[in-house]
């Protein structure tokens, strides 16, 4: 059975978990660890219960690289060195596992697109919600019409974060964490675009700084317009997207859904003139990790409430990095693409960068071209 080698580069906070999902599949060993210092690189390691003992450790990335056991490099570094190591990775032939976001400026993302195209290897970019039991089922429902046809989306990516983040030293300056969405909110983008399969075609933002400490400003809101994608066209779809780190309150990460049939807000599925049959719900549904419990709104408004692992932790440990490193791995091997390869994170990084030019300037409606194949 063949197996593929992994080298890893920037053995930091959400390194551990990926080096903890390559462990789990069989089809692959982690043989490399590239970082500044390999004490406090396997330090961090054994505080994250992994050891690879076998594994060897370097301070130079073109190791990895030049390493003949070296299939896939798992890019786990500050921002600002993505696009570098990236592209240096295709050209080298390694197949790549690559933190968001991708680049920070559309030079950045050409450069990517660039190289990966020429080489022809396999990506897939760390928008890991996708495997998020309930963001999968709130695609799904959309999907299925159970909400009719969308009218309105918001999306928010709400956090408060300052020193306590390891971090903290590059993510708050301009050079690398860039932007509140370039730096997070960029998961809240990623979801908006999957849960509704709509694209964005023009912006209009307006930002704020509040949290001390920050090179970027650290609040915005965007009015966006979205279409579908390809040749369907119809009706623009209004939709919302909020980012910020200024808020009191525990990391939260909203969806709301609006259909001309129903409207799925968080973990409840809500609805004015047509009820939603729960039972049907329930034999229709095809996730046995989600269940649904007829409830009473404060308003004494009938609802359904949706049950399972909601997109509501900061902490990298409760990420379902399996997914991600589990696809990757399978594409790798039976020679496809994966569905978060670095052309479709390419959209989202574009969509975040339109709405930073439009706070930028004021609010000034920006637009957005389609995908970049």
């Amino acid at each position: 059975m063949q197996t593929l080698g992994v080298g890893l580069v920037g053995v930091g906070w959400v390194a551990t978990q990926h080096l903890s999902a390559f462990a789990k599949n069989p089809r692959c060993r982690v043989v490399a660890l590239c970082g500044r210092d390999e004490t406090r690189a396997r330090a961090r390691l054994a505080d994250a219960g992994l050891t690879f003992p076998d594994a060897r450790f370097t301070t130079r990335f073109r190791d990895l690289l030049t390493a003949p056991d070296v299939d896939i490099i798992s890019i786990a570094t500050p921002n600002h060195l993505h696009v570098g190591q990236a592209v240096a990775a295709a050209q080298a032939g390694k197949h790549i596992l690559l933190e968001k976001p991708t680049g920070l400026d559309e030079a950045e993302l050409r450069r990517i697109r660039d190289a990966v195209r020429a080489a022809g290897v396999r990506t897939i970019v760390s928008f890991e919600l996708h495997y998020n039991p309930y963001l999968r089922f709130a695609r799904w429902l959309r999907e299925e019409g159970w909400l009719g046809r969308l009218v309105f989306a918001r999306f928010q990516y709400l956090s408060r974060v300052t020193d306590w983040y390891s971090g903290w030293s590059w993510v708050r300056t301009k050079k690398s964490g860039r932007s509140h969405l370039l730096a997070a909110g960029c998961h809240a983008v990623d979801a908006l675009r999957w849960c509704t399969g709509l694209e964005v075609t023009e912006v209009s933002a307006f930002q704020s700084t509040i949290t001390a400490g920050y090179q970027w400003p650290t609040s915005v809101i965007a009015n966006l317009t979205m279409t579908p994608s390809g040749a369907r066209r119809g009706q623009p779809v209004l939709a919302q997207l909020v980012s910020s780190t200024d808020l009191q309150l525990p990391y939260t990460f909203g969806v709301e859904m609006m259909g001309d049939r129903a409207t799925l807000r968080d973990d409840l599925i809500l609805w004015q003139d047509t009820p939603v049959d729960p039972d049907a719900l329930r034999r229709a549904c095809p996730f046995l990790d989600v269940t649904f419990h007829e409830v009473v709104t404060s308003t004494g408004a009938r609802a359904i409430r949706v049950e399972t692992i909601m997109p509501g932790s900061a902490d990298v440990a409760h990420h379902p990095f399996q997914g991600e490193i589990d696809e990757l791995v399978a594409c790798v091997l039976e020679k496809r693409e994966t569905h978060l390869n670095v052309f479709d994170a390419d959209v989202t990084m574009r969509v975040c960068m339109a709405v930073d030019r439009s706070a930028a300037n004021g609010g000034r409606v920006v637009k957005v071209a389609g995908r970049k194949s």
